[in-house]
């Protein structure tokens, strides 16, 4: 992956370049909402936006070598995202999700660095919320369950958990949007958590497996 140092600058303008390319990538799976709709980012605190542009970026570089996203599944597209950073998961992970699982890999910053296409189809925020914006200030949930997610991610992180088979652990659950345009409801079943490893072995993060069962508008019917 690239160091941060290769981020020359975190001026709106290579945002708006990189946020752009990476919804016609997407090929209209998820929405700009306007020519520039960068207020998330341009919003961010600047020792936040280096980290952000850059997991922007290694997104556009992956998706331009994978020009055909939609014809393969979540969980090819993940061993294919793995595979062109040189990381691994825990070894029996990819046994134990299907072509229905939906998944996230989260780095040691706590930085979304891989994303379902699938479950972004649930979600009615703007693309540029989606990538600027923490999860906790995108959507809430039982604060019981975030506290279970917090602790096991961060005992997956450093290491002292190798992975955790979560049905039973975590029960189903909804994620609500706190500001999302059609504030959506979505119902998931969480499924499973791996270590992410480099090269060396070393954890730099961790890989979330999680069903999606149902979807639903809160936003009052509009006459």
């Amino acid at each position: 992956m690239k160091s941060l140092l290769e981020v020359i600058s975190t001026s709106a303008e290579p945002y708006e370049t990189a946020l752009k390319k990476f919804a016609e990538l997407l090929e209209g799976s998820h929405k700009l909402k306007g020519n520039y709709p960068g207020y998330a980012y341009d919003s961010l605190p600047e020792q936040y936006k280096a980290p952000v542009l850059l997991a922007l970026q290694e997104w556009v570089d992956f998706f331009s070598m994978n020009a055909t996203p939609h014809s393969v599944s979540d969980k090819q597209l993940l061993w294919r995202f793995l595979g062109a950073f040189r990381l691994k998961p825990d070894g029996d992970f990819f046994s134990k999700i299907d072509d229905e699982t939906c998944l996230e890999v989260v780095n040691r910053a706590g930085l979304q660095t891989f994303r379902s296409l699938s479950f972004m189809a649930v979600c009615s925020y703007t693309l540029d919320e989606v990538i600027s914006v923490p999860w906790p200030s995108l959507y809430c949930r039982d604060e019981d369950i975030t506290n279970s997610y917090i602790k096991l991610q961060s005992n997956i992180t450093d290491g002292t958990l190798a992975h955790r088979d979560l049905p039973g652990l975590i029960r189903e659950h909804e994620v609500v949007e706190i500001s999302g345009f059609e504030k959506l409801a979505t119902t998931i079943k969480p499924m499973y958590l791996s270590p992410v490893y480099d090269v060396t072995g070393a954890v730099v993060g961790g890989i979330h497996a999680f069903k999606i069962l149902k979807s639903q508008s809160l936003r009052p019917a509009r006459g």
